[in-house]
């Protein structure tokens, strides 16, 4: 079997699998309907939300943002939700974090049935969540409150009028003793009286305690009894009470070191409560980390896979190509390819008369040299750069060579049409570079067709093409990579 087909037949296996992977992940339904449903939220800012970021209910993922636009200064999101939870008109979305520095998701609270379903596309009412920002702000005005209390008690008590002041309680302290002592001579009968009921008290008790000193006796006698009887338990609770009493004074004493520290501004936690420069490095912080994985979780990766048959020398092509793209403006591409142009072999032979004694050549040689091309892999990386939203601008290397090209896209980039040159050797056959001349459609899904001229300016190499594909995107992928993990627990 050719080294052609081999490579056809594997790539076509490789469209068929990786077709029912999609049809699996994206719950393809072939009258055209949609598996999820969209659904418009509001907020005054979403700082920290980002696309593909979660959509919970009671905890669980059930949808994804799928857009983040602004309209009329306020952040409009759109997000996905599996059509097996119920929607209904009084649900509500409030943003929220996991944990102080933990990722932007929308927490979804669907709503009661009583209020009916919500129709797709509608409008669910958001309700602002608390954020780190408010906290600090909170913190921060709490900060201020107590410094002003510290500010008005030394302005109050500070200074010569601070003395005069306690002077001032030492004097009224002194008159109210005085009140007191007035007040319990003019008492002094009643205070007699009530040394006399006492002193009666203590006579009746004076006949009793001996009666309740016995029965104390006896009660102490019981308890020595019991206590005998369970000696061994009772000492083993004694010891486990001193060891909790142990353990609580170790606790507390770390309490209250900690909370000294705190209140001192010492380690991180009092730095966050008393240093304001600290609380805005940590916002900056959380800013910086917000920017960077919004960055990274922004990148999209896309895989082109496709084939197409030359009408010159009867031969194919057939490639693999991956995009990795920052942002939606310029992006990067490798590709690995399989060309009838991708090795070029030359040759030399010689011929003429022969002496039929000597063996020797007899008069000049005729020597023709002969030029071919073999079918071989060739790489390609190259940077793309979109100029508005229809032009796409494109070089580096291209099958092996250094090139450069133009593209125009319409129709959400399911249609395009480009041209590129690449390949500045000359040689007898190749005088000119090779120019290349694509169109493709995407028809249906990622499914493509395309068609084209290859080698316009060179005549012996210059061939029509046509074939067909499927394109991928970052949505596809990641699908595709938990469907695989998915199945190989």
């Amino acid at each position: 079997m050719k080294l052609e087909t081999k490579v056809g037949a594997f790539f076509l296996a490789s469209l068929v699998v990786l077709g029912i992977l999609i049809f699996r992940t994206q719950k393809i339904d072939f009258f055209g309907k949609k598996s999820e449903r969209d659904f418009a939220l509001e907020f005054k800012q979403v700082a920290g939300l980002t696309q593909q970021g979660k959509v919970l209910v009671a905890g669980v993922k059930v949808g994804s943002v799928q857009e983040i636009r602004l309209e009329r200064s306020r952040a409009r999101v759109v997000i996905s939700v599996d059509p097996a939870v119920p929607i209904y008109s009084d649900a509500s979305a409030t943003l929220s974090s996991i944990g102080i520095l933990g990722e932007k998701y929308v927490d979804l609270d669907p709503g009661h049935p009583e209020s009916g379903p919500l129709a797709n596309r509608s409008l669910i009412a958001s309700k602002e969540g608390v954020g780190l920002d408010s906290l600090m702000e909170t913190l921060a005005a709490i900060g201020k409150d107590v410094k002003g209390i510290t500010q008005a008690l030394n302005e109050s008590i500070g200074g010569e009028a601070g003395r005069q002041k306690l002077d001032e309680i030492v004097d009224n302290i002194r008159v109210l003793t005085g009140e007191f002592r007035a007040m319990a001579q003019e008492n002094h009968g009643a205070i007699n009286e009530t040394m006399a009921n006492a002193a009666a008290v203590s006579a009746e008790l004076r006949d009793r305690l001996p009666k309740l000193a016995q029965q104390f006796e006896d009660l102490g006698r019981n308890l020595n009894g019991m206590v005998n009887d369970t000696r061994p338990e009772v000492k083993g609770l004694v010891v486990d009470v001193r060891k909790l009493a142990q353990n609580f004074q170790t606790t507390s004493e770390n309490i209250r070191s900690i909370t000294d520290k705190v209140n001192k501004g010492e380690g991180t936690i009092g730095k966050l409560l008393n240093d304001e420069a600290t609380v805005q490095k940590i916002n900056t912080a959380v800013d910086n980390v917000n920017e960077l994985l919004g960055g990274i979780k922004n990148m999209e990766l896309r895989l082109d896979m496709g084939g197409a048959q030359w009408t010159k020398r009867g031969d194919s092509q057939t490639g693999l190509g991956i995009e990795i793209a920052p942002r939606k403006d310029y992006w990067y591409s490798i590709g690995l390819s399989s060309t009838p142009d991708g090795k070029i072999s030359e040759s030399t032979r010689a011929s003429g008369a022969i002496d039929p004694v000597t063996g020797l050549p007899t008069g000049a040689l005729d020597k023709t040299r002969f030029v071919t091309t073999d079918q071989a892999f060739t790489v390609s990386a190259e940077f793309a750069k979109r100029l508005g939203e229809h032009f796409v601008l494109h070089g580096g290397i291209i099958d092996g060579k250094g090139g450069a090209g133009a593209e125009y896209r319409a129709m959400d980039d399911r249609f395009r049409l480009g041209a590129l040159a690449y390949d500045f050797t000359k040689r007898d056959d190749k005088p000119n570079p090779r120019y290349r001349v694509t169109s493709s459609f995407q028809f249906w899904k990622g499914l493509y067709v395309q068609a084209g001229v290859q080698d316009i300016g060179n005549r012996e190499l210059r061939t029509f093409f046509a074939g067909g594909g499927i394109r991928w995107t970052d949505n596809d992928l990641k699908k595709l990579v938990g469907l695989a993990a998915g199945g190989s627990k």
